[in-house]
């Protein structure tokens, strides 16, 4: 199957990143679909765009349409590119999968990236390439069947796959504070997982006890980015946020107040583990608990970028040594090449981990000006990237290259 170019989701999410209106593309791109040349391509840029501007079922259901015909599509084509790389993804939302093209866009890299359906036997031959990448979410439902059909794939033309974990990788809030609470320093929220019905009922109740006393995090099961996020203070204050969902299920976990004694602000980190190796993304600071990067407005706050590229500038000296034992049990039991982690300090100084995942975005997308001092660090995530690549890149037989194996050329 000859994959289809398309325009990718970096570049289009740069575009509105950047403010440009991108409902002329769009019409552009419906203009061309009747030319019939790489429709499908085309079709996943449409369901970009459309999930950028808000709509997500519009989206999807332009995925959807594409992947009747079509499983593989290139990105950053060129016939000189250094490396060929093969992405296997599931098809999902554009959040779902690792968001390799961000850390790729400025290296000689082509992207061709599969999606594959683990419910289905067609056989399709894989593209030429030089190394391949599990971009799948480790916490999908079918992450242990997509993992199994990959290394199917694979295993026959020798390919090294990066972030293909030997077994499954669970990084659910749940398990998560089991596997890693009171090891290294690490703090974990107690989490539980419930079904609506438990919640609607005294059973849960008691589960709830479990977690100590209100208030909770209550968050829908699959969600990101603040999405269903609250603070429930009562049992009547759970009910009626109950009434306002249709999510079947959902997690509850104690609140930790990791606010600074200091002067009260919640900081919240990003750190980035690449090959073993921790990198910061980004801080956030803020007066409320639900925090991420956009709600800190950091743009706005000079102070709070100053101490952002402090702690960026300073962070494998000061926040990597404080913390080395927890990022040691981190890296240890997570079994992948690439994942981030999104977390904090509490008072006494452990280390909050409240997410572990190996789709959280990293870019650099920032106005130089005003954040001038993130891109060198944003460089140092890319170019550790781009040498765990080159590490595993597939060694070329002599049948390939016409002769003796090529001497491998490091980034």
């Amino acid at each position: 199957m000859e994959p289809q170019e398309r325009i990718g989701l970096a570049s289009l999410t740069k575009m509105a990143f950047d403010g440009v209106d991108l409902q002329p593309l769009r019409n552009e791109l419906l203009s061309k679909v009747f030319t019939g040349k790489d429709a499908d391509g085309i079709f996943m840029d449409l369901s970009v765009i459309d999930q950028l501007q808000g709509n997500r079922a519009a989206g999807l259901a332009w995925q959807d349409e594409a992947l009747k015909r079509q499983q593989i599509f290139s990105t950053k084509k060129s016939d000189g590119a250094r490396t060929k790389l093969l992405v296997f993804a599931e098809p999902s939302h554009i959040g779902g999968n690792t968001p390799i093209e961000f850390l790729l866009q400025d290296a000689d890299v082509e992207i061709l990236t599969y999606y594959l359906n683990v419910d289905s036997d067609e056989q399709i031959d894989l593209p030429a390439h030089d190394v391949a990448f599990c971009a799948a979410p480790a916490d999908s439902v079918k992450a242990v069947a997509f993992q199994a059909k990959v290394r199917a794939l694979t295993n026959a033309v020798g390919t090294r796959v990066v972030n293909l974990p030997v077994g499954q990788v669970d990084l659910e809030r749940d398990t998560l504070e089991k596997m890693f609470a009171g090891k290294g320093g690490l703090t974990l929220p107690k989490t539980l997982r419930f079904d609506r019905g438990e919640l609607e009922g005294d059973a849960g109740e008691e589960r709830l006890a479990a977690l100590g006393d209100y208030p909770y995090v209550v968050r829908p099961v699959g969600s990101h980015a603040g999405d269903g996020l609250v603070l429930i203070e009562s049992q009547n204050a759970l009910s009626a946020y109950l009434a306002e969902r249709a999510d079947a299920a959902f997690y509850v976990s104690e609140f930790i107040a990791y606010a600074s004694q200091k002067d009260g602000f919640y900081r919240k980190y990003r750190v980035i583990f690449v090959d073993g190796q921790p990198f910061p993304c980004h801080m956030a600071i803020a007066d409320q608990w639900d925090l991420w990067y956009l709600n800190a407005r950091m743009e706005e706050f000079a102070e709070k970028r100053a101490e952002e590229a402090a702690w960026m500038d300073s962070f494998e000296s000061t926040f990597a040594n404080r913390h080395e034992g927890g990022f040691g049990a981190l890296t240890e039991a997570i079994d992948l090449d690439y994942f981030g982690v999104d977390c904090a300090e509490d008072p006494e100084g452990n280390l909050v981990v409240f997410e572990a995942d190996n789709a959280l975005i990293v870019h650099d997308m920032d106005d130089e000006e005003v954040f001038p001092y993130k891109s060198k660090h944003m460089n140092r995530i890319f170019d550790a990237f781009e040498t765990l690549l080159e590490k595993n890149r597939r060694e070329k037989t002599s049948v390939e290259t016409g002769g003796a194996k090529p001497t491998r050329r490091l980034s």
